[in-house]
């Protein structure tokens, strides 16, 4: 059986296979001569996985912001080659899809990995059936796990207010920090990123423009790695890919300061009473509007780690029960959902471009959102006397 191919311009391209049986030869012809139909090419061999998946993430990785690109190289690397990776890409069926599944939660991780997982091979996959290396998306044709049912720990209104109280009595230098994720529900990266030029505090207004991010290094030595190193970061030519339509500055070591990681993320937040109050001390008037409002004694960023064992050491000083930075951010939205700020407001003050998102954490007006931000500051005013503050 024999398909002639469009010319890479070196000469006739042809695609041949031997069959010994007659109908399944013709069988064979009408598939091909249809995918031919369908995408103006054939490959005239398959590469493994392997290869598939180097030449995809390098192709890939411009249109990406580094963390995402480093989370899908994770997947890549450690679910989906040990797995499948030495496969014939035009032999990978739903089975060696779920053969990734089961390797990812038999290794004792939740089904949100393997459905994160799912979602590189889907992509994976599909762009290798778009350019005709295999018939049909085998991670389409497979149903992808379900999410994991996690329960999303947050402080009360009470907790909350008491935290800020203990940290404001002992002058704990962790207190704007700690009123900027609970009274704006912002994230850690976005929290560290906030520069002297995003505060307006003659508006009480913050803008979230910026988020500090420690990206991950990769080899620059070769794919396999050739320098001997385990990690990207020890490599001596190692990288990080950023994007050229993306705006990332160096700051230290691995981090940098990033755009946030969608539209959405770029947002204007009201400053409630206290957190304005606390905010204006910490701005000079002749401080650089590029400069980072939070730093380190010695002026350079704050690596997140150090800012979430700096957030558990205000727990454990408080009296507080154990949960993670990212509560804050729930806590936000627990709260501004039991005060009855409509869900568009929420939205707009965490971030979020999904109803969806904004539901599993728990164009408007200047006054709307003013308002739900008021009810949140008066819940948390850790200034006011006990009685005030509910629970």
């Amino acid at each position: 059986m024999r398909v002639e191919l469009p010319s890479d311009g070196h000469g006739r391209r042809r695609r041949e296979t031997t069959f010994k049986d007659r109908a399944a030869a013709v069988a064979a012809l009408r598939t091909l001569r249809r995918d031919l139909d369908r995408s103006g090419d054939l490959p005239t061999s398959s590469p493994t996985v392997a290869t598939w998946a180097a030449l995809w993430l390098s192709r890939t990785g411009p249109t990406l912001k580094p963390r995402t690109l480093a989370e899908y190289r994770g997947h890549v690397d450690r679910y989906i080659l040990p797995t499948i990776g030495r496969i014939r890409l035009d032999k990978i069926t739903t089975a060696h899809v779920y053969r990734v599944h089961d390797a990812v939660t038999g290794a004792g991780l939740s089904t949100t990995t393997a459905l994160q997982a799912h979602a590189v091979m889907r992509k994976m996959f599909g762009d290798a059936e778009r350019e005709g290396r295999i018939g049909r998306n085998p991670a389409e044709l497979a149903v992808a796990p379900r999410r994991a049912v996690a329960v999303r720990p947050a402080l009360t209104a009470a907790h909350a207010a008491a935290l800020l109280a203990h940290l404001d009595a002992t002058d704990d230098p962790y207190l704007p920090h700690a009123a900027v994720a609970l009274l704006a529900g912002l994230r850690q990266g976005e929290r560290l990123g906030i520069t002297v030029g995003a505060l307006d505090l003659d508006a009480a207004m913050l803008t979230v423009s910026w988020q500090v991010q420690r990206l991950t290094y990769r080899h620059g030595c070769g794919t396999p790695p050739t320098c001997g190193r385990k990690r990207g970061g020890n490599c001596p030519g190692r990288a990080i890919d950023i994007p050229a339509d993306q705006e990332a500055v160096h700051l230290t070591g691995g981090l940098w300061r990033t755009r946030p990681k969608s539209r959405a993320g770029w947002r204007q937040v009201p400053l409630a009473g206290p957190l304005a109050d606390v905010l204006a001390g910490l701005v000079p008037p002749d401080a650089d509007p590029d400069a980072l409002i939070f730093t380190r004694a010695d002026g350079r960023p704050i690596d997140p780690s150090d800012d979430a064992a700096a957030w558990d050491a205000a727990l454990r000083a408080a009296g507080l029960p154990d949960v993670p930075l990212h509560s804050a951010r729930h806590t936000c939205a627990s709260l501004l959902a039991q005060m009855d700020v409509p869900e568009h407001i929420r939205m707009q003050v965490l971030g979020h471009s999904s109803a969806t998102v904004t539901r599993g954490y728990t164009h408007l007006t200047d006054d709307q959102t003013r308002a739900g931000m008021g009810k949140l500051g008066r819940a948390l005013d850790w200034r006011a006397s006990p009685e005030q503050v509910t629970g």
